[in-house]
């Protein structure tokens, strides 16, 4: 029982208000205080813009939408890997109010197909078919014959040679010739993009996020990254996220420079970090991991490197401690979601362990709660439901009434269905998500605590822990490992390492040596893929 009036939640002031402005604002900002700065500079094309050229662009491409007829609240699919004319076509929209659709080109047609009908995109930037980077053009093709609102495809082509009428560089030259076009009444608070869940549990949700929504997490992690107009910042996640899209564009803010990389390759990160003097370098787990096990890691300059953030899934300590140490990256730790635009904590530099065992602590302007199964907060430090309240949070779902009740509350508390524990110096502690927790005869085992315990193998890479139906105890568990280079260990000398470690009901019953582990399109490890795979290796054994 709480004590009367007692609120088990964490929460700051806001440290200002400098995301009370579109992101077209931003732009425009950092081009009138250092316009000659490099702005952008793209890996593999060799392309580098500096913030004055960057915002010709974006002025032209503005002007060129409205010749071919998009107003104000128009939708924009954008579908690009991470090039420039991606971060064009995000500012060209804002500085019109056209709201942007980002779309992984990672994705299936049926997915694509689902995004364009549900967002009622009018247009789409794709790549062009003789791109080798993606195959997308064929399927938008293929999505325009089924959807009649999807007017206009403005396929890029990197040699800038398509004869496509509607090919991006002649967009750009029909902007330039209109002249610039003054930029549209838009207000913080209006929609600026609808981003889409990755859609790992099902169809994909389109997250309604204003101008407000992006440029808070934005303004927020620069200050937790303590980012300035020195800084040079590595994007190799993919700005069709809300990660790239709010927090690496968005660096923007501090007039930094973005170094925009296609594709990961641990060798061209570390040949990129040594040319363009890298200072911050974000990545989900997996890619730390895989560069820290490159054998020719050693052979370059990293010294450049002062921080990073390390998102998408928690990051087991052994693993940030390799960061910092091997890399000489002090690592910031992070969480969030794509309804919260996303950020919603944040570690500081501290060298405590403790703290790289959490996600850090809740942001200025953030609001927390642990609740139990009828939404009442729980004491610091019991386990339950993380749930919040932001000025990141989204506006709603899109055209999806049903799913935006279940995910915010009456009391305006957006239900993460994460687990977590709270302490009173906010600092969040993730346990695993509600639906992978996993009920072994009534014992609850959160497989977050099973890896992060495996992780401290010295043989094992990556670890996920998945439940697989059992007919008496309801669930079993199965540990599924990829092991580091020339390392070896078999399923029992695993099982008998945590035997030693944890409970013996927290012992995985199934332990699976895997070449790798799926990965979605956000480059985080696919569990329900994942389980999927489990349940048809060890199906439940009926005793009769």
């Amino acid at each position: 029982m709480l004590p009367s009036g007692k609120q088990y939640e964490v929460g700051g002031a806001l440290a200002g208000t400098d995301y009370l402005r579109t992101v077209f604002q931003v732009l425009q900002a950092a081009t009138e205080s250092v316009p000659d700065k490099t702005a952008l500079v793209q890996v593999e094309r060799g392309i580098r813009l500096t913030y004055r050229e960057l915002y010709v662009r974006v002025a032209h491409f503005a002007a060129g939408l409205n010749v071919l007829g998009l107003e104000q609240g128009d939708k924009l699919v954008v579908c690009l890997p991470n090039w420039p004319e991606f971060v064009i076509a995000l500012y060209a929209a804002a500085r019109v109010g056209i709201v942007v659709i980002p779309v992984n080109p990672r994705l299936r047609q049926g997915e694509i197909e689902f995004i364009v009908q549900n967002s009622g995109a009018r247009a789409a930037v794709v790549a062009d078919k003789k791109s080798e980077s993606t195959g997308m053009y064929d399927i938008f093709c293929s999505v325009q014959t089924s959807t009649p609102g999807l007017e206009y495809l403005i396929p890029v082509d990197p040699s800038g040679t398509s004869d496509h009428p509607h090919a991006f560089e002649r967009v750009l030259a029909l902007g330039a010739a209109a002249g610039e076009v003054p930029p549209a009444t838009v207000q913080p608070n209006d929609l600026a993009a609808i981003v889409y869940t990755s859609g790992t549990t099902g169809v994909p949700k389109g997250a309604r996020l204003r101008h407000q929504n992006l440029l808070f997490s934005g303004d927020a992690m620069n200050q937790a990254l303590e980012n300035s107009e020195r800084d040079v910042i590595l994007i190799v996640v993919p700005v069709c996220h809300v990660f790239g899209l709010a927090v690496c564009i968005m660096a923007g803010a501090t007039k930094s420079t973005a170094v925009l990389m296609e594709r990961f390759s641990p060798e061209t990160v570390f040949q990129t970090i040594e040319r363009e003097r890298v200072t911050v370098h974000h990545g989900v787990s997996t890619m730390f991991v895989l560069e820290l096990n490159h054998p020719d890691r050693r052979k370059y300059d990293l010294s450049s490197l002062r921080t990073g953030i390390v998102a998408a899934t928690p990051c087991p300590y052994e693993i940030v401690e390799r960061i910092r140490t091997e890399l000489g990256l002090s690592p910031i730790l992070s969480y969030g979601m794509t309804e919260t635009s996303p950020a919603l904590t944040a570690s500081h530099f501290e060298n405590e362990a403790w703290v790289y065992q959490t996600v850090g602590r809740v942001l200025p302007g953030v609001t927390l709660r642990v609740v139990n199964e009828v939404g009442d907060p729980v004491p610091y430090g019991d386990v339950g439901e993380l749930v919040c309240q932001t000025p990141g949070l989204m506006e709603n779902y899109h055209e999806n009434e049903t799913a935006t009740r279940r995910a915010i509350d009456e009391r305006g508390w957006f239900h993460t269905g994460d687990l977590a524990t709270l302490n009173e110096a906010g600092y969040v502690t993730i346990v695993g998500r509600i639906k992978e927790m996993i009920n072994r005869g009534g014992l609850k085992i959160y497989p977050r605590e099973v890896e992060e315990r495996l992780y401290e193998h010295p043989a094992i890479q990556e670890v996920a822990v998945v439940g697989v139906p059992d007919p008496v105890l309801g669930e079993r568990s199965c540990a599924c490992i990829t092991l580091k280079p020339g390392e070896s260990i078999t399923p029992e000398e695993a099982r008998t390492y945590c035997r030693e470690h944890l409970a013996d009901y927290k012992v995985p019953d199934f332990v699976e040596v895997m070449e790798a582990l799926p990965l979605n399109s956000s480059g985080k490890i696919y569990k329900l893929q994942l389980g999927e795979m489990m349940r048809e290796r060890h199906p439940p054994v009926y005793h009769v």
